[in-house]
């Protein structure tokens, strides 16, 4: 009997042992991702989104330690395919360190709220730059805007997580941006109690209608001259040139979701 329970009992310890290896060993192959791996799944991913005709090339930085430099090229047929080092051409790239990139992989912020700023000399998680050489028109600059959305957002059709965990402290509020293109931009915002948006005046006016419709609680804005509640069940239009200022009295944060459309938005 004792001879039974030990050969029982080692034998329970070793599959024991060995389960505790594979999960381990999974759970490094995990933590150690490396961030080519990563770019690679989003290429992967964004090969099924370009059309038949599209061409492109983009940069990718990968900050401090764990980093690099890679570019993606597109060319006609859904060839998408990533290259080691910076692009061989003048053009945009997409910038962040590693922590950034996992955590953009992993859902918990989207790449536009990481990149997102009040003002263009702010710093932000993620950024884009442009090379030497590079000054794209309008037009340009217009096809470049929904490529971060696309290409760092695997899978299709392709959602968007939002709420408080996934914000940043953007204007003033807790924000998650959902998608840019030119003449539209889409955001959700969290203003808590004591939180001010656009406090700062030179941030209060946009050359572009913006429509705010109240979807959680109740918040106060200044809107021109005059100020209102903006509440739940409630949408509000604020026309191009006009002042506005948001901020919260309320213990109950107040949400909203942002449209801004139209010229220069």
């Amino acid at each position: 009997m004792k001879t039974q329970f030990s050969l029982n009992f080692f034998s329970r310890v070793l599959f024991l042992t060995l389960l505790w290896g594979l999960f381990m060993t999974r759970f490094a192959t995990v933590q150690v991702k490396s961030a080519e791996a990563i770019i690679t799944d989003f290429v992967n991913s964004y090969k099924a989104k370009v059309s038949e005709e599209k061409a492109e090339i983009f940069g990718i930085q990968v900050q401090g330690e764990g980093g690099g430099e890679w570019y993606v090229l597109v060319e006609p047929g859904r060839n998408v395919t990533l290259h080691p080092g910076m692009p061989p051409q003048p053009t945009f790239c997409f910038t962040m360190d590693l922590a950034t990139l996992k955590k953009i992989q992993e859902k918990e912020i989207n790449v536009l709220t990481a990149m997102g700023k009040a003002r263009a000399s702010d710093k932000a998680p993620a950024d884009i730059i442009f090379m030497e050489g590079f000054n794209p028109t309008p037009e340009v600059f217009g096809k470049i805007l929904p490529v971060p959305f696309h290409f760092f957002t695997i899978g299709t059709p392709e959602f968007i997580p939002f709420g408080e965990k996934f914000s940043r402290f953007v204007h003033g509020g807790n924000m998650v941006l959902f998608y840019y293109e030119t003449g539209l931009q889409t955001a959700w915002a969290q203003i808590k109690k004591g939180m001010v948006i656009n406090k700062d005046v030179k941030d209060q006016v946009n050359p572009f209608p913006s429509l705010a419709i109240g979807i959680k609680g109740k918040a106060k804005a200044k809107l021109g001259e005059k100020t209102y509640s903006l509440e739940e069940g409630m949408a509000v239009y604020i026309p191009a040139g006009m002042t506005h200022q948001v901020w919260n009295e309320s213990d109950e944060p107040a949400e909203c979701i942002l449209i801004m459309f139209g010229k220069g938005s």
